[in-house]
């Protein structure tokens, strides 16, 4: 959580942090999205400066003068420091340093830092191209002005965002809402079109397509406000390939599986991740006892889902149960393309994938429990793409502070759809 930051930062002896936007929507940069919330910046800095005479960090908001009053706002919500590049002279800055383009934003960095007193350690986060953050952090480190330290694995926001506090948490909850009345919307609109044959048509006389299908989820999903970074509605054989987002071309058909996975994001920044498998009129009985069998997983799952247990033992469980029953798993072979091909669950907030997850006991390294405070997915799965099928259930839920599970999604797991 963010008001972890503070001990995080102590632990690992770092005097600030600066998160930068250089180029593009904040919206795409969650490093940064997780200081401001929403907002309209397009170029900028996040500064946080650890005191230590001070109990709370000073968080500033740098940004560009064009963008003073979208900073203004979001500063308003986020409770956090304003300082405008308008404040430096970028003529002056380049005839200082004779044009030298990287020279100079090494000398506005300078000049920054000396403003709002960082000093020491400073970590360095954030979007960027990556060969221009490699050259801009070997400046600075010539530069000799801060000690520069990067991170490559756990860095200190990621570490920060495993765990949700309540305001994220709602938000969250909200776009579970919201997502699941899309699904709703959706199931609806397939019960809507005429029959013929195996084949879903529309008034015109078409086969209802995947294509078709998409679009009116990101119709829904426009009229509730939700931002679409796409979905994956796969029937059929893509079905079985677990991220295949699915062939707009395909006809929707009666008995074969599809696979709906739904993660969309609540302006806020924050996602849902839901998934239903559906099959419209009937299911085959080889699928109808493999998703029994991946109910069960997950019904399994979250009935032990706690803060006590080593976080691998959810995937392990769940290979014991789908080998019992004679479907390969990662555990037997890391990469096989049919059966139960991934892991259990993850953790999402800001981005659809974020620490902690479910993952197996020889891929995690420790036995260290899911947080209390993280956000997890549940979602069991079997793939079988060269029999034309898959089938997968994912529900999120938040492992709350207080000790408790909440369930997040509510939307019925039933796999036929009556037509």
């Amino acid at each position: 959580m963010k008001s972890d930051l503070s001990q995080l930062m102590r632990e690992r002896e770092l005097d600030a942090l600066m998160i930068s936007c250089p180029d593009g929507l904040a919206s795409v940069n969650t490093s940064f999205l997780y200081f401001t919330g929403p907002a309209h910046v397009t170029h900028g800095h996040i500064i946080v400066v650890r005191r230590p005479d001070a109990p709370d960090l000073e968080v500033t908001l740098v940004h560009a003068p064009m963008e003073r009053d979208e900073a203004a706002r979001a500063a308003a919500r986020a409770g956090l420091r304003l300082h405008s590049l308008g404040n430096y002279d970028m003529r002056e800055i380049h005839r200082a340093v004779n044009g030298d383009r990287l020279a100079g934003q090494v000398e506005l960095t300078r000049r920054l830092f000396h403003d709002l007193g960082v000093q020491g350690r400073v970590g360095f986060y954030g979007v960027d191209e990556r060969g221009s953050s490699y050259i801009f952090l070997d400046a600075l480190v010539d530069a000799n002005f801060v000690e520069v330290v990067v991170e490559y694995d756990n860095d200190i926001l990621s570490e920060a965002r495993k765990t949700k506090d309540a305001q994220e948490a709602a938000q969250i909850r909200l776009a579970c809402r919201l997502t699941e009345q899309v699904i709703g919307a959706t199931r609806d609109f397939l019960r809507r079109h005429r029959v013929s044959g195996e084949t879903l048509f529309k008034p015109d006389g078409n086969p209802l397509t995947v294509g078709d299908v998409k679009s009116f989820i990101r119709r829904e999903e426009a009229a509730l406000g939700l931002d679409d970074p796409g979905c994956i509605f796969a029937i059929g054989r893509d079905a079985g390939v677990p991220h295949s987002a699915g062939t707009a071309g395909d006809p929707i058909q009666l008995g074969r599986t599809i696979v709906f996975d739904i993660f969309p994001r609540w302006p806020g920044g924050y996602y849902a991740d839901i998934t239903r498998t559906w099959c419209l009129g009937y299911a085959t009985d080889e699928v109808l006892q493999a998703y029994a069998l991946v109910r069960e997983v997950h019904d399994r799952a979250e009935a032990m889902l706690d803060t006590i247990r080593p976080a691998w033992e959810y995937n392990e469980m769940a290979c014991d149960l789908f080998e019992a029953h004679g479907h390969p798993t990662p555990r037997q072979n890391p990469g096989l393309t049919a059966g139960y091909v991934h892991s259990l669950g993850h953790g999402f907030g800001l981005a659809v994938h974020e620490a902690p997850s479910m993952r197996l006991k020889a891929l995690t390294g420790n036995d260290d429990p899911l947080p209390a405070g993280s956000i997890i997915t549940n979602e069991p799965g079997l793939y079988y793409p060269d029999k034309g099928w898959g089938v997968r259930l994912e529900d999120d839920y938040w492992l709350n502070p207080n000790g408790t599970v909440e369930r997040l999604t509510e939307f019925d797991p039933e796999l036929v759809i009556p037509m």
